[in-house]
């Protein structure tokens, strides 16, 4: 007969037998949503990245102020990693599959199949009944910035920056070796940009420091940027997905390849950007396209030294795209509307910052600066960025793959073309 000590010893094991049982079955692959004890601050968690070339941390200030001024309310947890944009963006389909994305995510659109994946699961939040419902915040973004990031029911799965005033690329040259090599002014014209070339490598000089790895982005942004010229070219290059290149758009655009890789110099292939941005830096190549950002990395003794243009005839290249976040549906609501208040406090930030950088007066600018003011003031043709309209087996294979075959000629560009329309095929059977 048991006693009531014992009594008590029986209903304490039962008691912690229950509470094992229960706790194992909240188990949850994604541990960041799981529930939690309420605190006073809601937690956003995010993932940024460290410049490799100067050791900065993406965004740090745009995560201080937010917090500071929502401090007690929201805050945003960054986790900083130091790895490639590439490496992120692989890192981001293995999170997703495995349920451990952050509650916003950036570069939601750097392939257009992760996109559709994640629309296709519902992954992420309709940010349309937020902003269009919230004046002050709709009203900060630029003409078509929201509309080009639409979808075909005026759902809205990304918020893009508030302007396209630091998204746009063009061509960042070097003065001196310019100079050098009896070349007065940037070329206006493909025609004068190829002689400019030949007058460079004529001076010992590489013309083009190339960026080849991954999806081919110094080439690509030549070539694409030259379709830009008249509209059957600028009508392509809008097309999402495009289901076969062996039109005239495809034709120039692989030529255009092919030419520009004969100014890369002989170790222009499987280049990641450090390296041409190094080149760069140290003088070894005349010109190098890319985007507002690397202005950014030029101390006041370099900017003199250094211009900034639109590509020849004019041609810019920019996406709304390029600076969409979305925000994971699978957290719960409180940390959604944190993340939502997050974005729109970028937005208004961005808008801000445009405005004061557009209307700078002319002595408070550096020379770099004033160039690419007065690029984008000139109403230069503007075409979306390659990396947000086609398939990822293309950009990311046969790209790679191909392009130092084109480049070495054991491949004609009929072969060439055959290997991107052979990439439609493959992309559309997985």
């Amino acid at each position: 007969m048991m006693n009531r000590s014992d009594d008590r010893i029986r209903f304490v094991l039962i008691c912690g037998c229950f509470m094992v049982c229960l706790l194992a079955g909240c188990g949850h692959k994604n541990q960041k949503i799981l529930s939690s004890p309420k605190e006073d601050t809601v937690k956003i968690p995010i993932i940024f990245l460290i410049d490799a070339a100067t050791g900065k941390r993406e965004n740090e200030d745009l995560v201080n102020e937010f917090n500071k001024s929502y401090q007690g309310i929201y805050e945003v947890e960054p986790e900083w990693l130091a790895v490639t944009s590439g490496e992120y963006r692989s890192n981001l389909k293995r999170w997703n599959v495995t349920g451990e994305l952050p509650a916003v995510i950036t570069d939601v659109c750097f392939s257009p199949a992760f996109y559709e994946l994640m629309l296709a699961d519902e992954r992420l939040v309709d940010l349309a009944p937020l902003i269009d419902q919230d004046r002050e915040w709709k009203e900060a973004f630029e003409t078509d910035m929201l509309e080009t990031c639409r979808e075909a029911d005026d759902s809205l799965y990304i918020c893009p920056s508030a302007s396209n005033c630091f998204s746009y690329s063009g061509i960042f040259y070097h003065k001196k070796l310019f100079q050098k090599a009896g070349i007065a002014q940037f070329p206006k014209t493909w025609e004068e940009f190829f002689i400019c070339c030949e007058k460079l490598q004529q001076a010992g000089i590489t013309p083009v420091g190339m960026h080849t790895a991954g999806t081919a982005w110094t080439p690509m942004l030549f070539a694409t940027a030259y379709l830009g010229t008249d509209t059957q070219g600028q009508a392509f290059l809008h097309r999402r997905l495009p289901q076969n290149y062996n039109g005239r758009a495809g034709r120039q655009l692989v030529a255009m390849l092919e030419k520009i890789l004969q100014y890369g110099g002989s170790d222009g292939m499987y280049q990641d950007f450090d390296v041409p941005y190094h080149q760069f830096v140290n003088e070894e190549v005349a010109m190098l396209p890319n985007g507002y950002w690397m202005l950014l990395q030029f101390s006041d003794e370099w900017e003199k030294s250094i211009g900034f243009a639109p590509f020849p005839d004019n041609v810019m290249i920019a996406s709304a795209q390029s600076s969409g976040w979305g925000i994971v549906s699978s957290y719960p609501e409180d940390v959604q509307k944190g993340a939502a208040a997050f974005l729109k406090f970028r937005t208004l930030r961005t808008q801000k910052q445009a405005q004061h950088f557009l209307n700078e007066k002319q002595e408070d600018l550096t020379s770099l600066e004033a160039d690419y003011i007065r690029a984008i003031s000139r109403e230069p043709t503007i075409i979306p960025n390659y990396q947000f309209q086609w398939n990822p087996i293309l950009q990311e294979q046969v790209l790679m793959e191909e392009l130092p075959k084109l480049y070495y000629h054991t491949i004609d560009i009929e072969q060439f073309i055959e290997a991107m329309n052979e990439s439609v095929r493959r992309y559309e059977e997985e």
